[in-house]
Parts: structure tokens; C-alpha cells; sequence
């Protein structure tokens, strides 16, 4: 303490107290040094208890003092929350409407259990309140905490017999997951948001309200949550921009200050320089002595630098040890050596060896035959030899000091001194361990991999300030959580544990401290925040969680942006050793061609020659005949490559975006064309060329003739495929058949009416699909159809129901290859056409970076092979359904001789997700990286003991670390550059279509222009004021701004009305809620009247309005007929959402509010990405539709087990899509596929139908498949909504003039210029201004304001219409709001016979009045007067008053005019 306060009293007395800019007040940063000295001066006298925390954090924070840095970075993250402050805002607003439609709909929905009655309910000692709250009523899942929940919807969860569903009891998870008050149900939607366990709160929701509330989550809460996380990241990314903008900025300007720096010391120098020359000559013999006693200095350095040479004997004899140069024959090995390794077969050789040692390695599996494991072992042996004697080589050749200058050389001689150390003592226990460094041998590719050097770079750069922060800060967190909650989890541990055990994630010890840390930091705090609440206060834990989610996420997101900023650096900035090594590589591939060439006596170079010839030939011809890669479009109208057009009718043919006015003219052109082919279509030629020479009898004369004929036919079927009918027929059918898949599940065979008529409607769309083919190869020819790669989509699906059908036919089943009917879908939807196009486009930009993530994922799981294969088996009770303990069942050897003693309930098992080999390995990093049941694996890591030993609670404790680095490397810094090429492939797009967005098609662009538009006019079109005195008071009434604040703030308390409903609120407070209710509608009525009768028709023409009628009808509705609607209809609750429509009124105001403006950019940025949303999600719903039908053909059957039950299952389509929609975030998925990996014995194949065991290959590439494009598509979704709001326009550029605006004023201006003069009086303007409607009207009194608009003043005291628009527009919207000046004289030209001298301004002539006044007011004489009056005679008026304006006593008149 004694140092701390003498810290602080050296600063106070160095730099002030208070008093000053720079005092120590002054410092947000020595405010810790205040608290540290408080709490520590405090708890001398009193025990502060877990209010000590804050010195401990105050003490890490001053850690970030220590470095300027640190310092720097911590402040730049302040300044970014700081702007985060809309966002923020926005984001408890719309979470609060999420958190309340969520009360209304479910509140009190999950208490309902199964509770089973006593038998004789008539006696007195039945007790409802007890039998309904007891536990030992409830009906328990085996293996779960919780009663099961239920319902009594129809499609809700039934209970079992004997049970009944019954209201009682508290809610699950210890009560804390619930929709009773408006808190848990904002707790419920912020879990949903941040996807913290939320597949459990929508299975729980919909058990107990039924499956149709499906609907609430996929259309209102998921978009809702979509809309703020993708709001918060945009802005994040925003922000992140702009301060890099700001630092640039910055830079640029200290770079000038420094170069005028130079500058001055260049003239200072030189000023200098002149002045000695004109010093004395004594004077300048000085400065020569001084030059001279600098040169001796410098011979003088010279000498000392050539005595360093002739250092002793033994520094000789080591750095010539060091460089190689001992004596010549080492010399001469060491050049002979150097020869060989510069030898581009030698890079090759050692480039094969890395990969097949990988191979090699890769291959260890559990269990191996002992002659394979020899084989490895040798290989292994082989390897380890290659490298150890290319080091060698290295060393001799380059020297100890030439190879240690290499990093690369230094990173092979440590894998390879590990390599030794293992094999020399590989029996030492322990040390086995080196043998997981071994993979990362496949890091040395990175040399001639560019992509894979990139990445490498990206995580070295990736150490520096902001990640020392985050370091800091998780550490601060762990050491605050300790001292927080170490004594409750010692004291209460037996409230969350029946054993009295501590769980595996709590805060008794620092170590697992940090560990929930970082778990929280991935987003999964859930579980651990009930623990905590269950055990200490709930208040502090929501606090101490909260803060650790929203810190560690925005340092995280912070560090993810810095590192992607970083990587855009690193892809412009190319590496001078991998070019090097990049032309070795080009060198080795000449060179083995070459040897060839000479063993067969030929000469390569000639054949190079002759290869270089042909390839420029062909490269010519292709330059001539073909389009290359860059012109590959995504949009539909920017598409020139015939694989993606479908021959489909000519109003879908759409064309490229016209560059120049060639490109135009030859579009009119090609309009005019179509245009004529459209009234006279011509077939185009039935096969190619080469079809016709070879076949002559293919080519007939179709003038006459049955060629005639055949030429009539085939326009006559190109008219039927080019109607807009026909196309519209086919969409139908396409879409029937699709929908026809919906009843194909396991109770179709209950159904022999249905199933019949689904086979003849398989029959019939397969024969409508045939005629159309035929159709279509008849009017377009095969050259056309087969050109396109949707009809070679649509021939192939054709094809595969044509042999489905036979199939049937012959007895075999083919089912599940109906469910390709789904893939005719998008070759008919420009939109997922467009979404499509753009991932073709990306996926071979992002080919060699997904190489990349596949070997890091295989070095990790090459590494889990090492570390856990064999580990992850297990002793089970099927009995008790429990493990047995290590004490009791110690190994594989002792389970097996209790099963031979026929103890038939234990079973030797392993889990379904392992590192057996690497394929496993692979599934369970997948699941580690997108899916919550990571947690799973890792405990079965921790818990492992020995290959084939019964696992043990956390004995290998430290293995958590392998799963940290995993998540940190594998995970978020392959994410980093997955994300990057993605960006920068659809820029690099947008960039070729000029800005435009890829994700949208023609008429979506145009939609955007218009809501652009609409957006750029802050003023809507303005209601006329009405004429009658009575509505013309009564439409001031309901515009002015008192009257919106009431109605804003009516508003505001109907929300809060909604917020106090309670579960179990009284009778009374029911009563009281309801008569506001009543009240508040009264006065919504009252508001619909006013603003009916003030507005008149106009009311209806605003939609705020519309939303307001509209919640207002049914508002009263629901007051009346809520008994009937409830018992005939629909739940009344839905009244009671309807009642939040208002608060989207609100949006009217936030682009008249300052500090709401950017809130509205931010909500227009979201709606101008809404048509790629659209099509982006349109083509996710075909996916998880596609997939839904897949999953019920191949796993309806599966064993229920883990997340697969009665309601969650593939028995039906509607049970199928709600388990694929639960895995769309990608949580859960393992649950749904570890029952489809059982085998027998733990599954059934004898069981009726085909059993309840299915394909495990089946399974894994379905959900694997399904996640990736999931992720794929997801990346996309944020990605367009971060492009989208860079985009956005500034809210305050958004208003303009209008062309409504100009025909309101010259609408106003006939009336005061009957005669078409286009100039009126001067003093006809008040009147003028003031009869213009708003936001030009100048209502009066509103001279001086007309006085300060300085109009110019024509002869005559005339003033010009247009001088009156421009004026008027300027101050209203703007320098950047108002039309051009050119475009106002295009549009309006001053016809006035008047003359156009310009004499005056209004400005001036104000300022000479007030100059009169100012004089008589001083007391003036008359000959003053005179003498000015004769000057303003004989000068114009203009000089007289400039001539008075430059004096600061007319200045300060004409700003403040001056009346007596």
C-alpha cells in the first residue's frame, strides 16, 4: 500500500490535482490507483468480503499502464463501445418485443408436468396442492433431472397412461428456464440469441404449447435474433473500419508535420550555410579544425573495426567452425553438399517424404494387427532417418551459422531432435507424449504453400497487443471468479448434486475457473450460470457471467477483425522465400520431363519448344473462340455462359449491365431482335455441326415438304415452351411433385387410398416431366438443350425416376431417390439461381483454403489418434444405466470376466464419437467445432486413463488443453480465412458488375432503388392543410409535436402495461391491468378519430397508420369477443401480441430524431439487404426441405436414444423438419446422429419393418453435409448484411428535394403569378412563403427570416422564381438536399420581361435601413443624413452599403437588426 499511495502522491505533485486538462484527476487511469489505495486502506479496519474483488481487478487493470501499447488498445476498444451505443439500444428494444410476444404466447406454459392422481380422489385426504407438488408424482425420463413436460394441445406432448398433464409444480432447470415474468422471458430470448442451449428451450417450448408454435420461432424469433446479431456485428465491423480510416488518417498527418519539420530544418540549414559564408576567415578556420577532428574520428572507428579482425586464435577457430570453413576438404564436402541440396530434385524429394510420412502417420488406428503396427513402425524408423541425414546434410552444407538463420531450418531441427529423443527413449512412461509432435511435420509444406504460409502467419501475427488484452482479461475474469464464488461452491455444493460432488465446470480452484471462462467466452453459459445461481446470489452471477459474455465476446470479435485486416496485409505483401521456393517447385517440375527425355536420346528442348508453340497457338485460338474465367457472371442479367441459362421462355432471357454506349446500341439492338422473335420464333438447329457432316441425311430442306412440315412442328412447340402458361404449368407440377414427398412416411402403408394416389401421381409427373423434355428437344434442338447445365439437371432427375419407376416395377425399392424432385426447384427461381451462381463462383477461389483447414484439422487429428485411441471404452451398467468405477472394474479384462460369468447387464462399450482412427477423428473435430455436444468429447479426454483401462472422473485433467488449442486454432483462425476468401471473392465481383449486388436479380435491384429512394425522402408526402377553420385547428392538433410526445409516451406506458403480466400475478392486479387496458384503447380510439376527421382520405395513405387502424381493430375485437374467439378460434394471447404493432410507429420518428438517426441507417441498412436475404433463405428452406425428406426416407425407423424421441424423430415430414430446424444453428446435431450410428447389439435389425438400426456412413454424410452448407450459407447471411450497411447512405444526406416538392411550389407560385412572368413583388413573398406547405413553408411571422435569405432584388422590387426555389430548397435540406443549379434552369427557365439586372439584395437593403436608424438613433445631424442620402445617389446602391458593410458597426446591424 505504501508503494501505491507514494505512486500517487508523485503524480498529484508532478502534475496537479484537479485543477488542469492533464491533472491526475483528469486521468481515467489513476482513478485504480484511488481504488486500490480505498479498498486497501478499508479493509485494514473492516472485512470487505467479495467486495475485495475490486482491488484485485484494479490491481490487473493497472497491468495495462505498464505498456503504451496495452494503453493504447485498451482505449481504442473504449472508444469503439462507445459507438456501439445505438446498436445497444436498438438491441434491448427489440429484445424487450421478442422478451414480451414471448410472455403473452407461453407464459405459465412450462410448469404443465405429468402428474398421476390417487386412486379414491373423494376422500378428505386427498390434498390437490400436495399431490400436485410433491415430486414423487411426476413422471421421470430415465437419465433426466426434470419431470417431463407436456401439453394439452393436439400436438403437443402427451403423458403416459395412468398420468395426467396438469399445471404445478416449478419450472425446468432449476426454474430459471421460463416465460412467467418479463425477466426470464428476456433471459429465454437472450439464450435464444447467443444460442446458448437453445434446441432445449425450443424442444421444451413446443412440447408444452405443440408444434404448430414452430411457426413463432422460425418467423419471428430467428429473424429477430438474425436482425440484432447481424446489426451488432455490421456495426462492430463498422466501427472497427472507421477507426482504422481515423488511425490512417492520423498517420498521414504526423507524416506532414514531420515533412514540414524537415522542411524548416532544410531552410534553417541553409540559412546556416549562407551566414557562414560571410563569417571571417578565423571563423572558418575553426569550423575546418572541426571538420578535420571528425574525420581523424572517424579513421579512428576504422582502425578499431579492422583490429576486430585480428581477434584471438580461439574466436578464429570457432567462427570458422560455425561458417563450415575448418580446412579444405570440409571445403570441398561442404560445396558438394551445397550443390546437392540446391538440386530441385532434392526440394522434391523431401516434399514426397513429408506427404507419405503424413500418409503414414494418418494410417495408426485402434485396434491394429501387430504386422501392421511393424510396418508403421519401420516406415516411422525410415522417416526419421530421411529427415535426421537431411539435417545433416543442411548442417554440413550451409554451416551451424547459415542454418540457424533459416526459421524454417531451426522448426525441422527441433521436430527432428524430438523424432530422436522419442525413439532413443521410448520406454521411458511419459514420454510417449513426444510422439504427437511428429504431424506437425506437415507444417514444413508451408515453405512451397502459399495459402498454408499464409495461414502461419496469420496466427504469428495474431501475438500482440489486442491478444495480451484478451489474455489479461481472461485471467482477471478467472482470479475475480474465484474469490467471488469459491466459498459458496464449498459450502452449497450440495444443491446441484445429489452426491455432493462438484460438477466439472464450478469455481472452487483457479484452473477450473478458467476453464468455465473460456467456456463461456465460446458461448455456452448456460448450465454453469444455474449452478452458480443455485449456489450463490442470483444478482452477482447474472452480473459476473453477463460481463465475462459481453467483454470476452467483443474482444474476441475485435481480435477476429484485427486479424482479418492483418490478412489483407499479408495477401498484398508476397514473401521473397516463398516466390523463391515457388520457382524451385517450377524448376522441378522441368527438371524430371527433361532426364525423361534424354534417356530417350531425344532433345527436351525442342519438345518444350514445340509444347510452348502449341499452347500459344491454342491460347490464341481460345482468346478468339471462347470467354475466360474473369467474365463469369452471377447475376442473372449479367450471365453469358450458356451452362447456366435453361432454355426456358424469352421473358427470362436477360441480358449483361451495359459498360458503354456500344454495348447499349447493341443491347437496343438484341431487344429489337427478340422483340421480332417473339411475334416470329425461329427454331435454332437440332444437333452441332460435326452431326451434320457426319450424318448428311440429318440436314433436310425446309422450305417444302415434309421438311416444311417438320419446320411448322418445331415452331409450333418452341411457341408452346416459350408461353408464359407453359412455364407457369410446369412451376405447378414441379411444385406438386415436391409437395407429393410430404406423405411418403413410415404410416403411408396404413393408407392404401393415399398410396395409390401417389403412385399415379408419380406416374403422372413423370409422363408431364417426359413431354416436356421432348417438348423441349424438339423446339430447341440437342445442341441448345444439352448446352444448358439446369436441362442436364432436369434430364438426369428424369432419368432417375424413369429407373425409379422401373425399379418398382421389377420390386425394388427406390424411395429415398425421390427426394431429388426437390433439385428442379431452383432452375425456375431467378433468385436461387443468383445464390447458386455466386457459391460456384466461390467455391474455386476457396478451394486451396479448405485444403488448408483440412490439414490443420488432420494434424489435430492425427494428434487425437496419439493421445486418445483405444481411450474412450468403458464398463457399462445396462441395468442402473451407469458406468462402473475404476475401483470395481479396472480394465477391458476384468469387464469382459464379469460378462463371461453371465452377468448379462454389463457390456464392454465405446463412445460413438472417438479418435479411434483419423475418419473419427474428423467426425468428432467436426462436432467440436459446430456443435454444443463438444462438451461430451472432451470428457471422455479428461476422463481417460490408459488404452483399455475403465475411465477415471478427471484423471488426465491437463488434456483440456488439447481442446483449447483446437478451438483456438482449428477453429477460429480457419474461420478467419475462410471468411476472408469469401469476402474478397464477392468483392472482387461486385467489383466487375460496378457496385452492384451479386445476390440479387434484375427486378430485386430496381425494388432496392425505389425503397432507396423512399428512404432518401425524409418527408413523406405532406397532408394539405385543410381550409375550414375547424379542421384546419384540428390538424394542427394532431400534427403538432405535443400531441406526437403523448401519443409516443401512451405508447410507452401500453408496453409497460405489457411488461408487469406475471404468471402468477393476483385476481386484483388481473382487474387493474384490464380496466388500463381499456383505458389505453379508449384513447387509441380517440386518436383514430382525430386523425380520421383532421387527415380525411389522406389517413390511409401513411402505412404507420394503417398498422395503427389495423391493432386497434383488433384490439377492440379481442376486448369483446375474446371468450368466443378463444373457444371457437384462436388463443387470445395473440390479441395481446397484436397490442405491440404499435411500437413499429415508432420507426416514423427515428429519422426526425438526431440521436435516433443512426438507429434508422442501421434499420435501413437491414431492409435494403432484405431481397438477398430473401433468396439466400429461400434456398436454405430448400434445403432443410430437401433434407427433410432424405432423413425420412432413410432414418425413420432409428432407435429412439440421446435427442431422438416421439415428437423429435424422422417417422413424418413434420417430425423431420422440426429436427432439422432444431440443428440449423448447427447445436445439437450429434444428439440426432449418434442413435443413427448404433450397430448390434445395441440396435435391432430383427425388430418388424427394416429394424431400428440404420447406415452410419448414411449418417454421417447426411449431417455433415447438411451443417457445412448450412455454415456456408450462414457466412453468407451476415456477410451481405455487413456489405449492405457499408453501402448505406448517412442519414444525414438522406433528404432530398422531391419532385412532389417542386409541383407543391409552383402549384403556390400560379397563384401570385397569374400571368406566367416568373417574377413577383418583394412584398408578396411573406405571403407567398407562408402559403407553401411543409417542409418549404415559412409560416409568418417571417420577415426577418425572409430578410436573412439575401434574394437578389430586380428593378422594380421584383424577385425571380427561381433565386426563390433555390433559396428556400438550400435552407431546408441542405447544400447536399437541394437540386443541382444546373438542373433547376433546365427545369425551370425565366421567361420575364422584366429586365435581369441585378441591383440589390434583400440582405443589403435591411443592413442600409438599419444603418439610417442607427444614425438618428445616435443623434445625427440632418447634413449627416443628406451627405449619406447624396452618396447614395451618386453611387449604386450595392457599393453604398458594401462600402458599409466592411465596417464591424454594419456587420453587427445586419446580423441584429437594431429597431427603436
Amino acid at each position: 500500500m505504501a508503494i501505491f499511495v507514494f505512486e500517487a502522491l508523485v503524480k498529484v505533485v508532478a502534475r496537479g490535482f484537479c485543477v488542469g486538462r492533464f491533472t491526475f484527476l483528469r486521468d481515467p487511469w489513476n482513478w485504480l490507483d484511488i481504488i486500490i489505495i480505498s479498498t486497501l486502506l478499508v479493509s485494514q479496519f473492516v472485512d470487505l468480503g467479495k467486495f475485495a474483488v475490486l482491488m484485485t481487478i484494479s490491481l490487473l487493470l493497472k497491468i495495462f499502464t505498464c505498456s503504451r501499447g496495452l494503453k493504447k488498445t485498451v482505449e481504442a476498444l473504449v472508444q469503439s463501445v462507445k459507438r456501439l451505443g445505438c446498436v445497444i439500444i436498438l438491441t434491448l428494444f427489440c429484445l424487450s418485443i421478442l422478451a414480451m410476444i414471448g410472455l403473452q404466447l407461453f407464459m405459465g406454459t412450462l410448469k404443465n408436468k405429468c402428474v398421476i392422481w390417487s386412486m379414491n380422489t373423494n376422500t378428505t385426504e386427498f390434498d390437490f396442492h400436495n399431490d400436485t407438488t410433491s415430486p414423487e408424482n411426476y413422471y421421470y425420463i430415465p437419465g433426466h433431472p426434470d419431470p417431463l413436460v407436456c401439453g394439452n394441445q393436439s400436438d403437443a406432448e402427451w403423458c403416459p397412461d395412468g398420468f395426467t398433464c396438469v399445471k404445478a409444480g416449478s419450472n425446468p432447470n432449476f426454474g430459471y428456464t421460463s416465460y412467467d415474468s418479463f425477466f426470464w422471458s428476456l433471459m429465454s430470448l437472450f439464450r435464444l440469441m447467443m444460442h446458448d442451449f437453445w434446441e432445449g428451450l425450443m424442444q421444451l417450448t413446443l412440447r408444452t404449447a405443440g408444434k404448430s408454435y414452430l411457426i413463432v420461432f422460425l418467423f419471428v424469433f430467428f429473424p429477430g435474433c438474425f436482425f440484432l446479431l447481424s446489426l451488432i456485428l455490421a456495426v462492430v465491423v463498422v466501427t472497427r473500419a472507421e477507426q482504422e480510416e481515423t488511425q490512417d488518417a492520423e498517420a498521414i498527418q504526423r507524416e506532414e508535420e514531420f515533412g514540414r519539420i524537415v522542411e524548416v530544418l532544410k531552410r534553417r540549414e541553409e540559412e546556416e550555410q549562407a551566414s557562414s559564408r560571410a563569417e571571417t576567415p578565423e571563423q572558418q578556420d575553426s569550423l575546418q579544425k572541426k571538420k578535420s577532428a571528425g574525420i581523424r574520428a572517424t579513421k579512428q572507428e576504422y582502425v578499431e573495426e579492422a583490429e576486430e579482425h585480428h581477434r584471438p586464435l580461439c574466436c578464429t577457430c570457432t567462427d570458422a567452425f560455425l561458417k563450415g570453413d575448418c580446412c579444405g576438404c570440409w571445403r570441398w564436402l561442404k560445396q558438394q553438399f551445397h550443390t546437392f541440396i540446391t538440386n530441385p530434385f532434392f526440394d522434391l524429394v523431401i516434399i514426397i517424404c513429408i506427404i507419405v510420412s503424413t500418409i503414414f502417420t494418418a494410417m495408426e488406428h485402434y485396434p491394429m494387427m501387430v504386422e501392421f503396427m511393424e510396418t508403421l513402425v519401420i516406415a516411422e524408423l525410415v522417416f526419421r532417418v530421411i529427415f535426421a541425414a537431411e539435417m545433416i546434410i543442411k548442417l554440413v552444407a550451409l554451416g551451424l551459422h547459415g542454418y540457424f538463420q533459416v526459421r524454417w531450418h531451426i522448426f525441422d531441427f527441433i521436430l527432428v531432435i524430438i523424432s530422436l529423443v522419442q525413439l532413443g527413449l521410448a520406454d521411458v512412461e511419459g514420454l510417449s507424449l513426444l510422439h504427437s509432435f511428429l504431424p506437425f511435420r506437415v507444417f514444413r509444406l508451408a515453405r512451397w504453400w502459399p495459402m498454408l504460409h499464409m495461414f502461419l502467419k496469420i496466427v504469428w501475427a495474431s501475438v500482440g497487443n489486442l491478444t495480451l488484452v484478451l489474455f489479461i482479461t481472461v485471467f482477471m475474469f478467472s482470479v475475480a471468479g474465484v474469490q467471488l464464488f469459491q466459498s459458496d461452491y464449498k459450502a452449497n455444493v450440495c444443491r446441484i448434486s445429489h452426491d455432493c460432488q462438484l460438477p466439472r465446470w464450478h469455481m472452487k480452484d483457479f484452473f477450473h475457473t478458467f476453464m468455465l471462462v473460456f467456456r463461456v467466452l465460446c458461448g455456452l453459459c448456460l448450465e454453469s450460470l444455474w449452478d452458480c445461481m443455485e449456489v450463490s446470489n442470483d444478482g452477482m452471477c447474472v452480473t459476473f457471467f453477463m460481463i465475462v459474455l459481453i467483454v470476452g465476446k467483443l474482444l474476441i470479435l475485435h481480435l477476429f477483425l484485427n486479424l482479418l485486416f492483418i490478412n489483407v496485409q499479408l495477401v498484398d505483401s508476397e514473401d521473397k522465400t516463398t516466390n523463391i521456393l515457388q520457382s524451385t517447385m517450377k524448376q522441378t517440375r522441368t527438371w524430371i520431363p527433361k532426364r525423361i527425355w534424354t534417356l530417350w536420346g531425344k532433345n527436351y528442348a525442342d519438345q518444350d519448344h514445340k509444347g510452348d508453340t502449341e499452347k500459344d497457338n491454342k491460347e490464341e485460338y481460345l482468346a478468339l473462340s471462347s470467354v475466360s474465367s474473369d467474365q463469369l457472371t452471377l447475376d442473372d442479367n449479367h450471365t453469358n455462359m450458356a451452362a447456366w441459362e435453361a432454355p426456358v421462355a424469352v421473358a427470362e432471357i436477360e441480358f449483361r449491365t451495359p459498360e458503354n454506349a456500344e454495348e447499349k446500341e447493341t443491347q437496343h439492338c438484341d431487344v429489337m431482335q427478340k422483340r421480332k422473335d417473339e411475334t416470329h420464333p425461329e427454331p435454332e438447329d437440332c444437333c452441332c455441326n460435326s452431326c451434320y457432316i457426319c450424318c448428311p441425311f440429318l440436314e433436310i430442306d425446309t422450305s417444302q415438304g415434309t421438311g416444311r412440315v417438320w419446320s411448322n412442328f418445331r415452331r409450333a412447340c418452341l411457341c408452346i415452351v416459350q408461353h408464359k402458361f407453359f412455364e407457369g404449368f410446369i412451376v405447378f407440377i414441379i411444385l406438386l411433385s415436391c409437395a407429393a414427398l410430404v406423405f411418403e412416411d413410415i404410416y403411408l402403408g396404413h393408407r392404401p387410398v393415399l398410396q395409390r394416389v401417389l403412385k399415379m401421381a408419380d406416374l403422372v409427373f413423370t409422363f408431364v416431366f417426359l413431354v416436356e423434355m421432348l417438348l423441349k428437344w424438339i423446339a430447341f434442338g440437342f445442341k441448345k438443350y444439352f448446352t444448358s447445365f439446369w436441362c442436364w439437371l432436369d434430364f438426369l432427375i428424369l432419368d432417375v425416376s424413369l429407373f425409379s419407376l422401373m425399379g418398382n416395377m421389377l420390386g425394388y425399392t427406390s424411395r429415398p431417390l425421390r427426394a431429388l424432385r426437390t433439385l428442379r426447384v431452383p432452375s425456375r427461381f431467378k433468385g436461387m439461381r443468383v445464390v447458386l451462381k455466386v457459391l460456384a463462383v466461390t467455391l474455386p477461389s476457396m478451394f486451396s483454403m479448405l485444403l488448408v483447414i483440412l490439414v490443420i484439422w488432420l494434424v489435430f487429428s492425427m494428434i487425437g489418434v496419439n493421445l486418445f485411441a483405444g481411450k474412450f471404452s468403458y464398463c457399462y451398467n445396462e441395468t442402473s444405466e451407469e458406468l462402473f468405477s475404476f475401483y470395481v472394474v479396472n480394465n477391458m479384462t476384468e469387464c469382459f470376466s464379469l460378462m463371461d460369468q453371465n452377468f448379462s447387464e454389463v457390456n464392454w462399450k465405446t463412445w460413438t464419437f472417438n479418435f479411434d482412427n483419423v475418419g473419427m477423428g474428423f467426425l468428432s473435430l467436426l462436432i467440436m467445432g459446430t456443435s454444443s455436444g463438444w462438451m461430451d468429447i472432451m470428457y471422455a479426454a479428461v476422463d481417460s486413463r490408459q488404452v483399455e483401462d475403465q475411465p477415471h472422473y478427471e484423471i488426465s485433467v491437463y488434456m483440456y488443453l488439447y481442446f483449447i488449442c483446437f478451438i483456438i486454432i482449428g477453429c477460429f483462425f480457419t474461420l478467419n480465412l475462410f471468411i476472408r476468401v469469401i469476402i474478397d471473392t464477392i468483392h472482387q465481383q461486385r467489383h466487375k458488375f460496378g457496385g452492384k449486388h451479386v445476390f440479387v436479380t434484375d427486378q430485386q435491384q430496381k425494388y432496392l432503388s425505389t425503397i432507396k429512394k423512399r428512404f432518401s425522402e425524409k418527408c413523406n408526402k405532406t397532408v394539405p392543410r385543410p381550409q375550414n377553420c375547424c379542421l384546419a385547428w384540428l390538424f394542427d392538433l394532431v400534427t403538432a409535436l405535443y400531441f406526437e410526445i403523448f401519443m409516443v409516451v401512451v405508447i410507452f406506458f401500453n408496453m409497460v402495461v405489457l411488461m408487469v403480466e406475471t404468471d402468477d400475478q393476483s385476481e386484483e392486479k388481473s382487474l387493474v391491468l384490464n380496466w388500463i387496458h381499456l383505458i389505453l384503447v379508449a384513447i387509441f380510439l380517440v386518436e383514430f378519430i382525430l386523425k380520421i376527421i383532421a387527415l380525411r382520405q389522406h389517413y390511409f395513405r401513411n402505412v404507420l397508420h394503417i398498422v395503427d387502424f389495423v391493432v386497434l381493430t383488433l384490439s377492440i375485437i379481442g376486448l369483446f369477443l375474446a371468450d368466443i374467439l378463444e373457444k371457437y378460434f384462436v388463443s387470445p394471447s395473440l390479441f395481446s401480441v397484436m397490442r405491440l404493432g404499435r411500437l413499429f410507429t415508432l420507426c416514423g420518428a427515428f429519422p426526425h430524431i438526431r440521436f435516433a438517426r443512426r438507429i434508422w441507417m442501421l434499420i435501413m441498412g437491414f431492409v435494403m439487404s432484405l431481397p438477398a436475404l430473401f433468396n439466400i433463405g429461400l434456398l436454405f428452406f430448400l434445403i432443410v426441405y430437401t433434407f427433410s425428406i432424405i432423413g425420412m426416407f432413410n432414418f425413420a425407423y432409428v432407435k429412439h436414444e440421446m435427442m431422438i424421441d416421439d415428437m423429435f424423430n424422422f417417422k413424418t415430414f413434420g417430425n423431420s423438419i422440426i429436427s432439422m430446424t432444431m440443428i440449423t444453428t448447427s447445436s445439437g446435431w450429434d444428439g440426432l446422429l449418434s442413435p443413427i450410428m448404433n450397430t448390434p447389439p445395441d440396435c435391432d435389425l430383427r425388430l418388424p419393418e427394416p429394424g431400428n438400426c440404420a447406415n452410419p456412413t448414411v449418417g454421417i454424410v447426411f449431417f455433415s453435409s447438411y451443417i457445412l452448407l448450412f455454415c456456408l450459407l450462414v457466412i453468407h447471411l451476415f456477410i451481405v448484411v455487413i456489405l449492405e450497411l457499408f453501402n448505406t447512405a448517412s442519414p444525414e444526406d438522406a433528404e432530398m428535394l422531391s419532385d412532389d416538392h417542386l409541383q407543391m411550389f409552383y402549384e403556390t407560385w400560379r397563384r401570385f403569378d397569374p400571368s406566367g412572368s416568373q417574377v413577383i413583388q418583394y412584398s408578396e413573398l411573406a405571403d407567398f412563403c407562408d402559403g407553401l406547405q411543409d417542409p418549404l413553408r415559412i409560416p409568418k411571422p417571417n420577415t426577418i427570416k425572409l430578410t436573412h435569405l439575401n434574394l437578389p432584388l430586380f428593378p422594380g422590387d421584383q424577385i425571380s422564381c427561381l433565386d426563390v426555389l433555390r433559396t428556400i430548397t438550400t435552407q431546408v435540406f441542405g447544400e447536399s438536399g437541394g437540386v443541382d443549379k444546373a438542373k433547376l434552369d433546365e427545369i425551370f427557365r425565366i421567361n420575364s420581361q422584366v429586365s435581369c439586372e441585378q441591383v440589390s439584395f434583400t440582405s443589403s437593403t435591411q443592413c442600409a435601413a438599419d444603418l439610417i436608424q442607427e444614425h438618428v438613433r445616435d443623434g445625427d445631424t440632418e447634413g449627416t443624413l443628406l451627405q449619406e442620402k447624396e452618396q447614395m445617389q451618386t453611387t449604386s446602391v450595392v457599393d453604398a452599403v458594401q462600402e458599409k458593410i466592411q465596417s464591424a458597426d454594419c456587420r453587427t446591424s445586419c446580423v441584429i437588426p437594431k429597431r427603436r
